[in-house]
């Protein structure tokens, strides 16, 4: 008998234990319409994830502007998107633009990031890779 109530408990401590987290990992998702905010720059972003129950995510992002791009997040870290070869990522001295790759990256709880750029070799005639790096954010509609 003692077996059988060990168990039992066993199981209602265990379903319990599922139960409260399910919540946890779905809390960690970030889905619905978004202003990306780039400075004096901002457009709609349309978001959907999903994430496990070990609270890694992944989705996509869809811009008013046309941007697609991947959304992940791991464990305790930020969200990131990482975009390669974008042909005009890269804003030259005189205005026009050129390849660059771009990783957004932003706090699960304040949404607040960054956007770090880096242009391709040749981009605006320059033979070597230049960074830069400035603030952006998420804001829900």
């Amino acid at each position: 008998m003692m077996i059988v109530r060990a168990i039992a408990i066993t199981a209602a401590v265990g379903g319990m234990a599922i139960g409260s987290a399910s919540p946890a990992w779905a809390d960690e998702r970030l889905d619905g319409e978004y202003t990306f905010i780039n400075g004096p720059i901002s457009n709609t972003w349309s978001i959907t994830t999903q994430c496990t129950p070990e609270a890694t995510c992944g989705g996509s992002v869809s811009s008013s502007n046309g941007m697609l791009a991947a959304i992940h997040r791991q464990t305790g870290g930020p969200w990131t998107i990482e975009r390669h070869d974008v042909f005009n990522g890269w804003t030259c001295p005189d205005g026009s633009t050129g390849a660059a790759d771009l990783v957004y990256s932003f706090d699960p709880v304040t949404l607040m990031g960054t956007i770090s750029y880096v242009s391709k070799p040749g981009a605006c005639n320059d033979p070597n890779s230049l960074q830069n790096q400035q603030p952006v954010s998420l804001m829900k509609v």
